[in-house]
């Protein structure tokens, strides 16, 4: 799977977690978006459902385990290149989770 000039949008997941008032965020560590702020998430893997993905891509990210709830947002980027091209293309479906468990730290994909 290309993420980088795609064939076709790829699905993403985001978890919005909140925890005493406090909004879970992570420094994108890679393209697109190196360097912002913005949900744990990522890929939803071939055979997996977009709870799943969560699941995994927050404890990945973050080593939080969480719950997802119910769908907040579909978040849709689409990044051109100089020429137009189309160089990232995403449907990303943002998730309410709440926090089970695990302790904090960053992974290697997030800054």
């Amino acid at each position: 799977m290309r993420r980088e000039y795609p064939e076709a949008p790829l699905v993403g997941v985001g978890a919005v977690v909140i925890d005493n008032g406090k909004v879970l965020l992570v420094q994108r560590g890679q393209e697109p978006g190196k360097g912002t702020w913005g949900l744990p998430g990522g890929l939803v893997e071939l055979g997996e459902t977009a709870a799943e993905a969560v699941r995994r891509e927050v404890v990945e990210e973050t080593g939080l385990d969480v719950e997802p709830g119910p769908l907040v947002g579909i978040f849709e980027p689409i990044t051109r290149d100089e020429e137009g091209r189309i160089r990232f293309h995403y449907i990303v479906v943002d998730f309410l989770a709440s926090l089970r468990g695990g302790t904090l730290r960053a992974a290697t994909d997030v800054a």
